[in-house]
């Protein structure tokens, strides 16, 4: 059996075991499809549909592989509703259990031609794993509010009951509408954002409204205010924080429902694990930004395939070290692999070996959190 077979058959596999008994008709047919799809992004490195289909298994010409995909792709029948939020939940209530709560991350970047994609993340393993996403028209830059809030409903839902959620987000997420609904989403829900320094806030033991440049920071040093109104609407009782690490060229100011400055800041130095997700998604991994699609519903699609096949690395990784399979695909004296590249590494080496592939695709330890 090729290598091809080998993978596609424990993707289907995998897929077919999460959805269990419910798998027949037309929606096997798709998640069939959907196992070609993850494994080509697998194999190849890359979204380039064409190329995906020379890593199908040989059933059928190339162009007709290709096609199968492109259909997918296109259909007003696939959704993340369908085949993705399915698979999403029980994997963050597995993560959630232990009491340690789940750290997530809202970022956008661009996707394709002309779109980008607003993007929410769990924080595990040293990177941010997608959770839910919003794929639009438009460059790089700023989401609406309403935008925003759109992608906080999905993600409501999918959270276990009595969670602790922390939010985290750069500048363009400190507004008092996102800011109220991540309050109203549970006590147990917690948030940490960028601002500008010009921002407003409302001293109320003072009863005058002031700047973050009124902190005074310098560097070296991290400075707050507790239980002052943001913005020009002065809302909440919240926590103002000032904070300039000696190796930064300028403060970092945060607002935040939480009550110490020690824990908005620490909360905070998780948000880049982002940037790594969307990397490992471009140029490090799948090549998302040279995708040529430029509808966002395509894109949308696109992206569960990128999803599912990096949560499946990631396990893969997580198991090898669990293995210590780390110290045959790494360096023997520290390990400078993330679980998405060590898993690729073992993938690549189980294929060699002729050893069995794990199956299943997305089960993740909890203890790997952070």
């Amino acid at each position: 059996m090729s290598d091809n077979h080998r993978r596609y058959n424990a993707i289907k596999q995998g897929l077919e075991q999460l959805y269990g008994s419910k798998v027949q008709g037309h929606l096997k047919s798709n998640l069939h499809t959907l196992a070609l799809l993850i494994n080509g992004i697998v194999a190849a490195g890359s979204v380039n549909l064409p190329l995906l289909a020379t890593k199908a298994p040989a059933t059928s010409k190339v162009e007709s592989r290709a096609a199968k995909l492109s259909r997918w792709i296109r259909s007003t029948k696939i959704n993340q509703q369908l085949y993705w939020l399915p698979f999403i939940r029980p994997l963050l209530a597995q993560l959630s259990r232990h009491g340690k709560g789940l750290t997530l991350i809202i970022d956008g970047s661009t996707v394709g031609r002309g779109c980008v994609a607003l993007v929410v993340g769990v924080v595990y393993g040293g990177r941010a794993l997608p959770v839910v996403w919003l794929v639009v028209e438009g460059q790089k830059g700023h989401f609406s509010q309403d935008q925003h809030l759109e992608l906080l409903a999905q993600v409501k839902p999918l959270i276990p009951a009595g969670t602790t959620v922390t939010f985290l987000g750069d500048g363009e997420f400190d507004g008092t509408r996102w800011q109220e609904q991540l309050a109203w989403a549970g006590e147990n829900w917690r948030y940490v954002m960028r601002t500008a320094k010009t921002s407003q806030l409302y001293r109320r033991a003072e009863e005058r409204w002031a700047s973050y440049q009124e902190l005074g920071v310098d560097q070296g040093q991290v400075c707050y205010w507790s239980g002052v109104g943001f913005s020009g609407e002065g809302y909440g009782n919240l926590l103002a924080v000032g904070w300039w690490e000696s190796a930064y060229e300028a403060p970092i100011y945060l607002i935040s429902n939480l009550s110490e400055a020690w824990q908005a800041i620490e909360c905070y130095k998780l948000r880049f694990r982002i940037e790594t997700l969307f990397s490992d998604h471009k140029r490090r991994g799948f090549g998302l930004e040279s995708s040529r699609l430029n509808q966002p519903e395509r894109l949308s699609r696109l992206l569960i395939g990128c999803a599912l096949a990096y949560w499946w690395l990631t396990y893969l990784g997580v198991t090898a070290q669990r293995l210590e399979w780390d110290v045959i695909l790494s360096r023997t004296e520290r390990l400078d692999l993330s679980y998405f590249q060590l898993g690729r590494r073992f993938l690549e080496e189980l294929l060699n070996r002729g050893r069995k592939i794990p199956c299943q695709l997305l089960k993740l330890p909890a203890s790997h959190h952070f």
